[in-house]
């Protein structure tokens, strides 16, 4: 019997080194995962979040996170009410930043709960499960819709229109496809500001707004 076993060890398959490489490396950045899930667990605001491409995520250029900040204080003054929608790059950067601007940043990651009060659970699947009291509350809204959908975009255009003030400026960054779909519910206009990210995207992606965003935001 002794025999038998030790010929069925000898026949058992062998990982290959990439494969045993490819196994450490999950287990490297999972463990790394964990980490940064115990710091905002524990209150710790981590230095930067790994975008998550399950969830369709794809951060800006420091570049295009800061000119879209300054144009938001610019825009609404230092007391203003501002909504990030699923573009928490955006709402970090004005985290950053010296004003004494209301900010909400409205996510499907919860490890964005991490900033507590400023944190909005949200799904853009039930648009206007957001608190009623972010009903017509905010002075601009930045919108980035993760998906390339007209599902998506539309129900999105609803939250917007629920929380946005009757004078509000909106400001959507999508896909060019998405560009008749947004002017007709939200009458935002393309615009030349170029919005880069920090991975290259395949599909070509704009920025839109209701007001001339292009007198105060270059590329």
């Amino acid at each position: 019997m002794s025999g038998s076993g030790s010929d069925s060890d000898d026949d058992a398959p062998a990982l290959s080194a990439a494969t045993l490489g490819a196994l450490l490396e999950f287990f490297k950045e999972q463990e790394e995962r964990n980490d940064k899930l115990r710091q905002i667990e524990e209150g710790e605001i981590p230095d930067n979040f790994d975008e998550d491409w399950n969830l369709s995520q794809f951060w800006y250029s420091e570049e295009t996170a800061s000119a879209l900040a300054r144009e938001c204080v610019r825009a609404v003054g230092p007391d203003g009410t501002v909504a990030c929608i699923s573009s928490p790059t955006l709402y970090r950067c004005l985290k950053d930043m010296d004003h004494n601007l209301t900010l909400k940043v409205f996510e499907y990651d919860t490890r964005f709960a991490v900033y507590k009060e400023d944190f909005v659970l949200y799904d853009f699947k039930s648009p206007l499960s957001v608190p009623k009291d972010m009903r017509e509350n905010f002075d601009i809204i930045i919108a980035d819709p993760p998906y390339l959908a007209e599902d998506c975009l539309t129900k999105t255009a609803l939250t917007i229109k629920y929380i946005m003030k009757s004078d509000a400026k909106i400001i959507l960054c999508t896909g060019s496809i998405m560009e008749e779909l947004a002017d007709r519910l939200l009458s935002v206009k393309r615009c030349q500001f170029e919005i880069k990210h920090a991975n290259r995207l395949s599909n070509p992606f704009l920025c839109y707004a209701n007001y001339d965003l292009d007198e105060y935001c270059k590329s």
